[in-house]
């Protein structure tokens, strides 16, 4: 598969960034005048207009290589949104898109430390330990920081998993005061996807909140999703061509429009 490279920075791109929505409604005129309006789901489209400068050659290198495995705008690509939670469903861990071990409870619904109610109250009722996971489809190398919010009546340690073809777990002190945790990582391991989530202990009881995945080094602002989240797997280059500006010595500036089909 291909992905938007990321800067030497870590990041997808610089800000600020513009992203915009359109939609379409189909209105169909019956012979008698009354009108049947109904939205096309195959028409929503996001665009996205990236603008950067001080590119080093390497960076500007890496987007010209995909714009020319993707044949300009012909061939698509795996875009993440650099201001939106790659995960989906993050107040509801009942959902298919979360993968749980046979012992693990997930209960949607309790009370969270932003005054809502999209906490999990997550129990290992078994003698081992148990994890639940969610998978994305993007690159297993790429940088990402996932977060969480997670408190427990007791005081115990729950593992931060990432997974791809290997693995890397960060144990966390979960306390009784709600605490986001970070893992800032990128995985040595090249494969198509890439799984975070939770290994709680054996006989464990945890409260979870606000789970996230950012394509860039730190944490951002949480950002709930449902069924929709920042990875867009058909997207395309608006244009046929590539405008550079050299501005120096390994100094590049240059503006991408980017257009990503909305896929349910």
């Amino acid at each position: 598969m291909l992905y938007y490279p990321q800067l030497q920075s870590g990041s997808v791109c610089q800000f600020p960034v513009r992203r915009t929505s359109t939609t379409r409604t189909i209105a169909n005129v019956m012979l008698g005048g009354d009108c049947i309006r109904t939205a096309d789901p195959l028409a929503t489209a996001v665009r996205w207009q990236l603008q950067y400068k001080n590119l080093t050659n390497d960076e500007w290198s890496a987007i010209e290589q995909l714009f020319e495995s993707s044949e300009g705008g012909l061939g698509v690509f795996t875009f993440l949104d650099p201001a939106a939670n790659l995960l989906q469903w993050t107040e509801d861990w009942t959902k298919a898109n979360w993968s749980a071990d046979p012992m693990l409870q997930a209960a949607p619904g309790g009370s969270d430390p932003l005054g809502g109610s999209g906490a999990q109250q997550i129990t290992n009722s078994s003698q081992a330990e148990q994890r639940i996971l969610q998978t994305i489809a993007s690159g297993s190398t790429l940088q990402y920081c996932f977060s969480v919010y997670l408190r427990a009546d007791v005081v115990g340690p729950v593992g931060m998993v990432v997974s791809g073809g290997e693995e890397s777990i960060n144990n966390v002190a979960v306390s009784a005061a709600w605490t986001r945790f970070f893992m800032s990582i990128r995985l040595s391991t090249n494969q198509d996807n890439i799984a975070f989530g939770l290994t709680i202990p054996a006989g464990a009881r945890i409260d979870a909140f606000g789970p996230q995945v950012e394509a860039q080094p730190a944490a951002g602002q949480y950002k709930k999703t449902t069924d929709r989240s920042g990875v867009y797997a058909s997207t395309r280059f608006d244009s046929d061509s590539l405008t550079l500006v050299t501005e120096g010595v390994n100094q590049n500036s240059a503006t991408i429009a980017l257009v990503s089909a909305v896929t349910h």
